[in-house]
C-alpha cells in the first residue's frame, strides 16, 4: 500500500515537472464559424465536394475596436472535372493578428472514388502552396531600449508548404 502510493506520488510529480518544463510556441489559427462552408480551407479533399463550382468567401474580425485585434480572411473555388472523379480548387488566406500577419495561397486537387450507389465518395487530397509570414516590429513595444530582436522595419518570408488530407 505505502509502495503504490510511493508510486503515484512520483508519477505525480514527475508529470508536473515535465509539463513546467516543457517549451511552448504558441500560434494564431485562424477563426472561422461555419466550417461546413469553408471545407477547402481546413481539408485539401474536399475540393469538388459539392459536386459543383463553388466560389465562397469569408470575413472574421474579432474584438472589434481593440487595436491589433484578429483579422482574417479567405476566398476560395472549387468543382469537379473528369466526370466529378476528380476536384480541383485554389484557396487565398489572410490572417492578421497585430504586428504579425500571414498570407497563404494554395492549389488544391482531390480524387474522389465513389463508394456505393447512393453518391457517397471517399476523397484523397493534396495542396501545395506558398505562406507569407510577416512581422512589422514598429507595431512592437520594447521593454528595453536597444533590443536587437524586435525588427526596426517588416521581415517577412515566404516559405513552400504542403497539405494531405482525407474526406468521406
Amino acid at each position: 500500500m505505502i509502495l503504490s502510493s510511493l508510486n503515484t506520488e512520483k508519477t505525480w510529480l514527475m508529470l508536473f515537472f515535465m509539463l513546467v518544463v516543457l517549451r511552448v510556441n504558441a500560434q494564431q489559427n485562424a477563426q472561422y464559424s461555419q466550417y461546413i462552408f469553408n471545407g477547402l480551407y481546413i481539408n485539401p479533399a474536399s475540393a469538388g465536394a459539392k459536386e459543383d463550382f463553388y466560389l465562397h468567401s469569408f470575413y472574421r474580425s474579432q474584438w472589434t475596436g481593440v487595436t491589433g485585434a484578429p483579422q482574417s480572411f479567405s476566398v476560395a473555388a472549387d468543382g469537379t472535372v473528369n466526370d466529378e472523379k476528380v476536384g480541383v480548387g485554389i484557396l487565398l488566406a489572410k490572417d492578421k493578428v497585430g504586428a504579425q500577419s500571414t498570407l497563404a495561397a494554395y492549389a488544391n486537387y482531390a480524387y474522389r472514388l465513389q463508394i456505393g450507389t447512393q453518391g457517397q465518395h471517399l476523397s484523397f487530397g493534396l495542396g501545395a502552396g506558398i505562406v507569407q509570414s510577416a512581422l512589422d516590429g514598429s507595431k512592437l513595444t520594447a521593454i528595453q531600449s536597444g533590443d536587437n530582436i524586435i525588427p526596426v522595419g517588416t521581415q517577412s518570408t515566404i516559405l513552400p508548404d504542403a497539405r494531405a488530407g482525407v474526406l468521406y
